[in-house]
């Protein structure tokens, strides 16, 4: 369920990236540095936007020395990316010390095939590509490498929890500690990938929006109550067929039984009240 929040989180659809970081390197565009490749023709490979001339961001910047497109893609993609760690913290974590709840680890990190074509995980739709979007957005020198490192090691680590998870015995023969514990460590690299990626974005923006995730996830600061009821209200708006068609179901209530047909909680109010 928390994975349809992540398209409210992103105001804007994400910018269809004709090929990979590592595509356009090997490519034509190879011939130049990585800063001559963003500042040039070839940058529409990442994105379709060129990136004017930027400075050094070596040891922390600001997020007014930034490109224009780059800030654009931050403002954007950074809710997605808290709430992404808001999920492995209040969510993902309790799933994997409750093995008869892996069947939804696994169904969330497969793609399934529609038709003749392959649909992408939710995984990969609500946090993967947000992290490659970001990865992009920011040039070389304002964390772009480290992150595409973290980007790499965090869908290593992902993989390996997934693979877990599908093998699991069911609810009726509980897996071992031994490979609780294994799939537990997968979280732990999955949530220190997370937070080197946070922490490179924040440095770059010279910002500190993200909110890193605690070792075991205690002492996270956010507010598990509010991610819960975030989670509710946003099923029931669902249900009534969204904001604009659940406003017309409220007026179809009788007086005073429904004070707002879509909770008290959406994305807006849900980074507010943190």
């Amino acid at each position: 369920m928390i994975f349809a929040l992540t398209a409210a989180a992103a105001a804007l659809q994400p910018p269809q990236l004709a090929q990979s970081r590592r595509a356009v390197l090997q490519s034509g565009c190879a011939a130049q540095s990585r800063r001559a490749i963003l500042q040039s023709g070839c940058a529409a490979a990442f994105g379709g936007f060129p990136l004017p001339a930027f400075a050094s961001f070596e040891g922390g910047g600001s997020l007014d020395d930034l490109p224009p497109q780059t800030k654009k893609v931050y403002e954007q993609y950074w809710p997605a990316m808290q709430l992404a760690a808001d999920y492995f913290v209040f969510e993902l974590r309790d799933q994997i010390k409750n093995p008869q709840q892996w069947d939804a680890i696994g169904a969330t990190m497969v793609s399934k095939s529609i038709g003749s074509a392959q649909s992408p995980s939710k995984l990969e739709t609500d946090i993967v590509n947000p992290m490659r979007i970001l990865t992009l957005a920011f040039p070389p020198d304002a964390g772009s490498d480290e992150m595409q490192k973290e980007l790499e090691n965090f869908q290593f680590a992902m993989f390996g929890l997934s693979k877990i998870a599908r093998v699991s015995p069911g609810s009726t023969a509980m897996p071992s500690q031994a490979v609780i514990d294994s799939a537990l460590a997968r979280w732990d690299q999955g949530a220190a990938s997370l937070n080197t990626f946070f922490t490179a974005v924040n440095r770059a923006t010279g910002e500190k929006r993200l909110t890193l995730i605690p070792k075991d996830g205690k002492g996270y600061p956010r507010s598990a109550k509010l991610y819960t009821q975030l989670k509710k209200d946003s099923a029931l708006c669902r249900n009534r067929g969204g904001e604009a068609l659940a406003g017309v179901w409220g007026q179809l209530m009788v007086y005073g039984t429904v004070t707002n047909p879509c909770g008290s909680v959406n994305i807006q109010t849900y980074f507010m009240g943190q």
